[in-house]
């Protein structure tokens, strides 16, 4: 019996058609609404047993970097952080953070892993965390203060975010430098370290001031 060639190369197609990975992702399933989140993971570095990094993407373009530097020959152990804002880049495959510190890009491997590039040859993995991101230390920012009444506000640059300040920490002195400046009536550009309190959902609440560190009367955003 004679075979039939043009049927036998159409199952073949069709077979070959039926094996390929049907959850394998393309740019069309990496949506820019599926990146927010927080993703963590451990960074390699030479001479330490790496620095644990963590990021939170916040659906509303900004983020927070976390890295955690291990205790070395020259340096006590250390935490650095990086606020800003971050956007998507190569229809979606990968983001940009615009910020405190160097601009980074990663590259989207899949829904749940973004890499880091970089200079080095080894692979900088982040991969998606379903805790909740801690973003409750104490950061160096640079803003505007307003008053209205008894009522502060601050507006940190990077981000934008607007936050009512608490009267603890070192609000007193930040009010008396604010004072002494004679900027009652306008915004002024300050510097501190401070932290942000966070409500359950994401949003942010208030400033603690830690430490005011000046008032720049000509500074600006």
């Amino acid at each position: 019996m004679s075979l039939n060639h043009p049927l036998i190369l159409l199952v073949i197609v069709l077979v070959g058609g039926c094996s390929d990975d049907g959850d394998s992702d393309s740019p069309e399933e990496l949506p820019k609404a599926s990146l927010p989140g927080v993703y963590a993971g451990v960074f390699p570095c030479e001479g330490c047993p790496g620095i644990t990094s963590t990021l939170w993407l916040r659906s509303d373009g900004r983020f927070f970097f976390r890295q955690q530097y291990p205790e070395d020959n020259v340096r006590e152990a250390m935490d650095a952080y990086s606020i800003g804002r971050w956007s998507s880049i190569d229809d979606d495959r990968g983001i940009e953070l615009s910020g405190s510190g160097p601009r980074r890009t990663f590259m989207r491997l899949d829904r749940d892993t973004l890499v880091m590039r970089t200079h080095s040859d080894l692979e900088h993995r982040l991969t998606r965390d379903s805790t909740t991101a801690d973003l409750s230390a104490t950061i160096r920012m640079e803003g505007t203060m307003r008053t209205l009444g008894d009522s502060v506000s601050f507006t940190e640059c990077l981000t934008g975010f607007v936050a009512p300040v608490s009267r603890g920490g070192d609000f007193a002195r930040f009010r008396h430098q604010y004072r002494s400046a004679d900027r009652r009536s306008e915004p002024t550009y300050v510097e501190l370290e401070g932290r942000f309190s966070w409500s359950g959902d994401g949003s942010l609440k208030s400033l603690i001031i830690e430490r005011f560190i000046t008032v720049k009367a000509n500074g600006a955003c």
